[in-house]
């Protein structure tokens, strides 16, 4: 788990009883639960009782069990409002993605990892095989450059303080090296990853920003390819397409 700063860790292990139901369907008791994730039998049974007592699950009197509520569902509605915008930037990476033939990934930061939203599949056999809501991680991935490159200080250290895993000869490790790299990304406005996370892979990103929020990076629009057909000539000049449709998307907010 990432070092936090300050945090509740009452919360947090009520969010981790939350994130062992895959589906509205699920029923799981008490003990199972604290098996699951290894909290003791009574905390499991009071961080329940509280999550009954706001909604979020609810007892089958039947089974003794308990299953998803409503209050999750209220909730999820609210997410779905909020990124209503992903359907909307699908136009803008669709057409990226038809100039160039190449794919087109949208993702925002979630802790130290990218989670992709949507895509859109370049028409090549040959092309990256990401899946909507992949996670990778943000270091040496374009996308992830973009977003935490933007980071408040503190909220960079926590995620550097992280061990960082190197998955090919090409990935930047040393913490000093990133920090090198990173206001570069934010100054010229977007990142570049040269076969960093997988061998044969070139990807180009760019932020996009929430304009009511003081202009605060809120995703990533990248464009990734087989390094075959990206040369870095190519990829510099699918970096100016790829800048305006960021700018586009950042537009919808």
């Amino acid at each position: 788990m990432e070092k936090i700063e300050s945090y509740v860790k009452s919360v947090i292990k009520a969010l981790m009883i939350l994130e062992q139901y895959n589906d509205s369907s699920q029923e799981k008791g008490i003990h199972e639960l604290s098996a699951i994730t290894n909290l003791p039998v009574s905390t499991t049974q009071r961080l329940v009782n509280t999550l009954q007592y706001k909604g979020y699950l609810i007892q089958n009197p039947k089974t003794s069990k308990y299953y998803l509520g409503y209050s999750l569902y209220n909730l999820s509605k609210n997410v779905t409002t909020n990124l209503s915008w992903v359907d909307d930037a699908k136009y803008y990476m669709k057409a990226l993605g038809d100039k160039h033939e190449e794919a087109v990934n949208l993702g925002i930061l979630e802790g130290d990892e990218v989670v992709y939203l949507t895509k859109i599949d370049s028409p090549h056999i040959l092309g990256p095989n990401f899946k909507k809501g992949d996670k990778y991680p943000a270091h040496c991935s374009a996308l992830g450059k973009c977003l935490i490159a933007h980071l408040p200080p503190k909220s960079l250290e926590r995620i550097l303080a992280q061990p960082l895993k190197r998955f090919t000869k090409k990935s930047i490790v040393d913490i000093d090296s990133i920090k090198a790299e990173l206001p570069k990304v934010k100054k010229q406005g977007y990142a570049i990853d040269d076969e960093e996370f997988q061998d044969g892979l070139r990807c180009v990103a760019a932020p996009i920003r929430n304009k009511n929020m003081d202009g605060l990076v809120v995703a990533a629009l990248s464009v990734t390819a087989p390094k075959q057909r990206m040369s870095m000539e190519r990829l510099l000049l699918i970096k100016n397409d790829l800048l305006e449709a960021a700018q586009n998307i950042s537009k919808l907010f």
